[in-house]
């Protein structure tokens, strides 16, 4: 019996061979686009943190204390600031056009102010269009300031006869001591590209899971795949699935060298659960492929279906924007996708070192993706056999 069920898996194996072989659109969303979009993106954030972002500098009272508050914002490694005599209105329309992300105005009298021991603002203004970069330019700018206002007053207490010790007790009765636990390098890595490399490959399993099965009736070569199996719809789909599974595992484990020795992300957890719960999540996502074709009956209709249901994961899986944080009725909408669980299971392994415990409970939810599919199999027979439904594009 096992030799029949293995003969009859190993005949529809050898047939979607030559499908993919003979099939320019299946071999690119099969093979060549993941190859691509794994570089690419790769690529794009190869430099981890974004360095020297340009500032335009309007120094309206150029002193030697402006002239300092300048160089030390050039010593930060976020900001590259231009003072080439910019009025207020040319850097508000550098920062309008793109050519700069920041505006530091420093007016005229700061200096004379603070020796007068009077208070002195300083302006920044921001772009926060593009939250990540406003946000490391307003952190760098400000602890920049920070640190010069506190010398500042540091030597004024010292003038007025006060020990160091003393005189930064004054100035700083309260310290603040931020520890950053996950991600201490506030890194492009750390955050986009562990969003960015998985949700490619969920696109590429849906969508070539997707082709593989909508093209059988798309083609009406339904009876042909049903054949090759005997008319056995678990070899049938065990056939489909070997050699897609194989493959897209192997494209998770280009992900994880990726992640591990290309980027250097860490891994404080255990490996062998990533590996589990990335095979979960293919055969999760290969399961919904199966219910959005035998739910659309229709190759276009299931392919865009499956566009939506990937990238909007991108929003609902709570990272970019914390679950907690969201509606109750999105919090329950981020649970329709499996990358959520994945994400959960990844993260904790990579970045925070939780117990396996947390990610045996993802990885039981993430099998009700793999049911819901399942159960659709039945119904992608009658399909498959009736005339109907074939030619749907």
């Amino acid at each position: 019996m096992n030799n029949e069920r293995s003969g009859r898996v190993t005949a529809v194996i050898m047939r979607e061979i030559n499908r993919i072989l003979g099939d320019k659109v299946y071999l690119f969303i099969g093979i060549i686009a993941p190859l691509i979009g794994f570089s690419l993106i790769t690529l794009i954030f190869s430099a981890s943190v974004p360095r020297k972002l340009p500032v335009a500098i309007v120094d309206q009272d150029h002193t030697s204390l402006s002239r300092k508050m300048i160089r030390m914002i050039e010593a930060t490694p976020v900001a590259s600031p231009d003072n080439s005599g910019n009025s207020l209105e040319e850097a508000r329309l550098k920062l309008v056009s793109g050519e700069t992300s920041a505006i530091v105005v420093i007016p005229s009298g700061t200096e004379k102010n603070i020796l007068r021991g009077q208070h002195a603002d300083i302006a920044i203004y921001l772009n926060n269009v593009y939250l990540i970069k406003a946000g490391l330019l307003k952190s760098g700018i400000q602890k920049t300031i920070a640190t010069l206002s506190t010398g500042i007053k540091l030597q004024t207490h010292m003038i007025w006869g006060e020990t160091q010790p003393r005189a930064m007790a004054k100035i700083q009765a309260v310290q603040l001591n931020a520890v950053l636990l996950f991600n201490p390098y506030t890194s492009y890595e750390y955050y986009l590209v562990l969003l960015l490399l998985p949700i490619l490959l969920t696109v590429y399993i849906l969508f070539g899971t997707i082709y593989a099965f909508g093209t059988e009736l798309q083609y009406g070569t339904g009876p042909e795949w049903l054949t090759a199996a005997q008319d056995h719809m678990s070899s049938a789909i065990t056939g489909k699935f070997v050699l897609h599974t194989a493959w897209y595992f192997c494209l998770a484990m280009v992900m994880n060298l990726i992640f591990f020795r290309v980027l250097g992300l860490p891994l404080q957890g255990h490996f062998l659960m990533i590996l589990l719960s990335e095979l979960v999540m293919i055969l999760s996502y290969q399961a919904m492929a199966i219910f959005l074709v035998t739910l659309s009956k229709n190759l276009r209709l299931a392919l865009s279906l499956a566009s939506a249901y990937t990238m909007l994961a991108i929003t609902f899986a709570g990272l970019t924007f914390p679950a907690f944080g969201m509606p109750p009725v999105a919090q329950v909408f981020s649970k329709i996708f499996p990358f959520t669980y994945w994400l959960e299971i990844f993260a904790g392994q990579t970045l925070r070192n939780e117990p396996l415990s947390n990610a045996n409970i993802c990885l039981w939810q993430m099998t009700i993706f793999i049911a819901a599919g399942l159960c659709m199999v039945p119904r992608l027979k009658y399909l498959l056999k009736n005339e109907k439904y074939r030619g749907k594009i």
